[in-house]
C-alpha cells in the first residue's frame, strides 16, 4: 500500500537547514522568504489541566524501531508497541531514530501500516543513522514521509526540538552549521524549559557526534532540561551539564516503549520517565519500570561552568581547572579523536584539590603532536558532572607544517582535485572554490561558484579546462576552471551523491559517467546526454571505464558491467552472499570507487572483501578480505595495488594474483579518504577520518605518524599540489602542509 504524507495542520517549523533541505523537490510546502516555514506536522492534542490549573504533560517516547518489511516477526512487535502507546493515548509520541533498517520507501511504507491512523497524527520522528546512511536521496525521502529531520514545538509549557546530526551516507553525527539555528531557536523560546530529542546520546563515554562539545556551549545558557535519544539499544540515565538524558532501549526486540507523565513535588514540575515492556502476550500485563526523573524546574548543580588552563609539553599536558563549589571530583583527559562514531570507556586521570582549584596532568606519551581537544570533568555529591572542553597544540617534531588555511564553509565532504598548482574544493554549503596552493600565507582564491550542496568530489575534463560538480539538487554542472563559470548544467530527477569519472576515449575527447541514486548517466563532454541506464536500488560510489565497458558497484548486493555506447548491462556479479535486501545492500559494493587495473582486471570492494573479476564476463580473478569500500584503490607502478580498510591498515597486493605483499596499520581508522602519492619519494600519506596524519613508504610498508591535523572528520581524499599536501575537513577548512 502507497502512503503519502496527510495534509496535517502546521503545528511545528523546521529548525536547520538541513530541516528543510530538499523539501520543494520532496513536494512538501515551506515558508518561502522565512528561515522558519511551517511544517505540516502531527498535531498536539490538548493538555490535561491539572490541580494546579496548570498543563500536564503525557507522552511517549520510542527509538529504533528498524522495521523491515521482510522480517514478520519484528513487524508484528512493532504493530503490538503502536496499539498499546494508542491505547495509553498520549499527547504525542517522539521517536528517537532508526525508523528502517535502510530507510527505502518499502520500509518506510511498511512502517507506517504498523500505526493506527489515529496515532499516526501524533508521532513526532527525527532521523537516525539508518534512514540516512544510505540515502542518496538526500534526506527527500524521509521528508516526504514525515517532514523535515529538524524543527521545534510547544506542548505543556515546554519546548520540544527535533535534532538531526545525521551525515549524509555517514555512520556517526555532526551538527556543525545547524548549532548557529538551535542557539536562535533557543533565544526565542525565552525561560521556557525545553527538551531535546534526537537519535545519538551525547557527552559522558558516547562519542557518536564528533562536535558534542559545540552542542554542549551551546544550550548552555539556555533552561535546557532533557535529552531524549537512542541508537545504544539499551536503557541509560545520564546526568550532566544541568540535563538529563535518558538513552532508551530499541523498540526492535521489544516490545519496549517509553511512558512520560508530568508530576509535581517538591522541586517544582517534573517528567516521570517509566519502561514499558509487553508481555509475550496481549493477554499478559506489562511491565512497568521507573527510569528517571527529569526536573523542569531549576537544573542541578552540576551546571555551574568549569574554566581550563592547559600547559602542554613533551610528555604530558599540565591542567589547572577552577570548578564550581558543588564539585566533589575532578578529573580530565585527552578526547580520544581516534574514536569514530562510538564509545570510550577509557581511564581519566583524576585531579587534586586545592581550594576551588583542581591541579594535575594527563598523560601524553604515545600521542602524536598537533591539534587536539582536553576533556574535563566535574562531579558533584548527586553524581551529576559538567563536562568542558579545550583545544590545546601538542609539541613535537613533525614533517608537515601548516603553509595556509580556508575558511570555505558548510562541511568538505567530497575528494579534492588538483591540476598544476589550482586545488578544487566542494562544500556541502553550495560553495566551488579554486585555490592556487603556491600561495604564502592567506591563500589567493581563484573563483568562488555556487553549486548547490556537494557531498562528493569533482572532476577535471582530460584537458582540464572544465571542472565537473556534483550537486544534490539533482544538477551535474561543468564550470570554467579559470574563471568558475558554468559551461552547461545537466538536470537529474535526484540527487547527484557520486564523484562523476571522466573517462579519456578516442571518442571526442571523453566521456562523463555519474549516476543519481538509480540512474546512471553517460554524458559527452560538452554536457550532451548519450544514454541513461538503471542502476539497482542505488548507488554512491564512482564509476569505472576501460574505454569498452563502464562498471558500477549497485545496491542489490552486484557489480555491474555496461556497455559504453549503449548503456546496455553485459553481465553482473553478485558480491555478498547475504539473505535479504537490507543486508545486500550495507554489504554490498553500493559505495565504492570502483577501479581498472592496469592488468584490465576490475576491481569492487565491500566492507568484507576487494574482489578481481575479468573485465569481459565478471568471473572472479582473485579475492582478498578487508572492508576496502570506504578508501579508493591505488594502483603502484610497480604491479601493486595498494588497498586501505576502514580500520586504518594499509595492505598492498599483487595486480595479477592479489597475493598479499606486505600489510601495515597506519592510522586507527579511515572513511572515504583515500591515500596520495608523493611522486618525490613514492611515499604514500594517508589522513585518517580523525584528522591523523600518517607516512606509508610504499616499498615495504613502513608506516610513521606525523601529526594530528585539526580536531574535525575528514571524509576527503587529499591532494598533493605545489609540493604541499592540501586537506579537507568537516570544519569547513581546507588547510595546505609543506612536507
Amino acid at each position: 500500500m502507497e502512503h503519502t504524507p496527510s495534509n496535517r495542520p502546521p503545528a511545528e517549523t523546521p529548525l536547520t537547514r538541513r530541516g528543510f533541505l530538499g523539501l520543494s523537490a520532496a513536494g512538501i510546502a515551506i515558508g518561502a522568504t522565512a528561515a522558519w516555514g511551517p511544517w505540516p506536522g502531527a498535531g498536539v492534542a490538548a493538555a490535561a489541566t491539572d490541580d494546579h490549573g496548570g498543563r500536564t504533560l503525557r507522552f511517549a517516547v520510542l527509538t529504533d524501531t528498524h522495521a523491515n518489511e521482510d522480517e514478520a516477526t519484528r513487524m508484528a512487535n512493532l504493530r503490538r508497541i503502536f496499539a498499546a502507546v494508542e491505547a495509553e493515548n498520549p499527547q504525542f509520541v517522539l521517536h528517537c531514530g532508526d525508523i528502517t533498517d535502510y530507510g527505502s520507501d518499502e520500509s518506510f511504507s511498511a512502517y507506517r501500516d504498523l500505526i493506527p491512523s489515529a496515532l499516526w497524527e501524533r508521532v513526532r520522528h527525527v532521523p537516525g543513522n539508518h534512514e540516512i546512511r544510505w540515502d542518496t536521496s538526500a534526506r527527500r525521502r524521509f521528508q516526504h514521509w514525515f517532514g523535515p529531520t529538524s524543527y521545534g514545538f510547544d506542548a505543556g509549557g515546554v519546548h520540544f526540538m527535533a535534532l538531526d546530526p545525521t551525515q549524509l551516507l555517514q555512520e556517526p553525527g555532526l551538527f556543525a552549521d545547524d548549532l548557529a539555528a538551535l542557539e536562535e531557536e533557543l533565544r526565542g523560546v525565552g525561560d521556557r524549559p525545553s527538551l531535546l530529542f534526537l537519535h545519538y546520546p551525547v557527552g559522558g563515554a558516547n562519542y557518536y557526534v564528533n562536535d558534542t562539545d559545540a552542542l554542549l556551549r551551546t544550550i548552555a545558557p539556555f533552561p535546557v532540561r532533557g535529552i531524549f535519544a537512542g541508537h545504544r539499544h539499551l536503557n541509560e540515565v545520564d546526568r550532566f551539564n544541568g540535563l538529563t538524558q535518558v538513552t532508551t532501549n530499541a523498540a526492535r526486540p521489544g516490545p519496549f516503549y517509553l511512558r512520560v507523565t508530568e508530576r509535581h513535588g517538591r522541586q517544582g514540575r517534573m517528567l516521570v520517565v517509566e519502561h514499558m515492556a509487553l508481555g509475550a502476550t496481549d493477554a499478559e500485563v506489562p511491565t512497568v519500570e521507573a527510569l528517571a526523573e527529569i526536573p523542569l524546574e531549576k537544573p542541578s548543580a552540576s551546571a555551574e561552568t568549569i574554566r581550563i588552563a592547559a600547559r602542554p609539553g613533551p610528555d604530558e599536558v599540565a591542567l589547572t581547572a577552577v570548578a564550581g563549589r558543588s564539585a566533589v571530583a575532578v578529573d580530565a583527559r585527552l578526547h580520544p579523536q581516534s574514536v569514530f562514531g562510538a564509545r570510550d570507556e577509557r581511564a581519566w586521570m583524576p585531579l587534586a584539590a586545592r581550594g576551588r582549584s583542581w591541579h594535575g596532568a594527563v598523560d601524553r606519551v604515545g600521542v602524536a603532536p598537533g591539534i587536539h581537544r582536553v576533556q574535563v570533568r566535574a562531579v558533584d555529591e548527586t553524581g551529576g558532572r559538567r563536562e568542558e572542553w579545550t583545544e590545546v597544540e601538542l609539541p613535537g617534531s613533525t614533517r608537515a607544517r601548516l603553509a595556509w588555511e580556508l575558511d570555505i564553509g558548510g562541511q568538505l565532504q567530497g575528494a579534492l582535485i588538483a591540476r598544476d598548482s589550482t586545488v578544487v574544493a566542494c562544500s556541502t554549503s553550495g560553495h566551488v572554490t579554486a585555490v592556487d596552493a603556491a600561495g604564502r600565507g592567506k591563500p589567493r582564491r581563484i573563483w568562488t561558484a555556487e553549486a548547490g550542496p556537494v557531498h562528493r568530489g569533482a572532476a577535471f575534463t582530460p584537458d582540464g579546462g572544465e571542472v565537473i560538480v556534483p550537486s544534490t539538487d539533482g544538477r551535474l554542472l561543468a564550470l570554467d576552471t579559470g574563471t568558475g563559470r558554468t559551461i552547461w548544467t545537466s538536470h537529474f530527477e535526484k540527487p547527484v551523491l557520486t564523484t562523476p569519472l571522466v573517462a579519456t576515449t578516442a571518442e571526442h575527447g571523453g566521456r562523463i559517467l555519474v549516476s543519481a541514486e538509480d540512474t546512471l548517466r553517460c554524458l559527452t563532454v560538452d554536457g550532451a546526454t548519450l544514454w541513461e541506464a538503471p542502476v539497482p536500488v542505488r548507488t554512491a560510489g564512482r564509476a569505472a571505464c576501460d574505454g569498452e565497458r563502464v562498471y558500477v558497484g549497485a545496491g542489490d548486493g552486484r557489480g555491474y558491467a555496461y556497455d559504453l555506447h549503449t548503456g546496455t548491462v553485459l553481465w553482473s556479479v553478485l558480491t555478498t552472499d547475504r539473505p535479504d535486501r537490507y543486508r545486500q545492500l550495507i554489504y554490498g559494493p553500493w559505495d565504492d570507487w570502483v577501479e581498472v587495473l592496469p592488468t584490465g582486471a576490475v576491481v569492487f570492494s565491500t566492507v568484507a572483501d576487494a574482489i578481481a573479476v575479468d573485465p569481459r564476463d565478471g568471473r572472479e580473478i582473485w579475492r582478498t578480505p578487508g572492508s576496502y569500500i570506504f578508501a579508493p584503490s591505488l594502483p603502484l607502478p610497480d604491479g601493486g595495488l595498494l588497498l586501505t580498510s576502514e580500520w586504518g591498515v594499509v595492505t598492498a597486493v599483487d595486480q595479477a594474483t592479489g597475493a598479499t605483499r606486505w600489510s601495515t596499520q597506519a592510522v586507527p581508522r579511515v572513511v572515504n579518504a583515500g591515500p596520495v602519492i608523493d611522486p618525490r619519494t613514492g611515499s604514500a600519506w594517508l589522513v585518517s577520518v580523525g584528522g591523523l596524519l600518517a607516512e606509508v613508504r610504499t616499498a615495504d610498508g613502513a608506516a610513521s605518524v606525523d601529526r594530528q591535523l585539526f580536531t574535525a572528520n575528514t571524509f576527503s581524499t587529499p591532494v598533493l599540489a605545489a609540493d604541499r599536501l592540501v586537506v579537507a575537513a568537516q570544519d569547513g577548512v581546507l588547510r595546505a602542509f609543506t612536507l
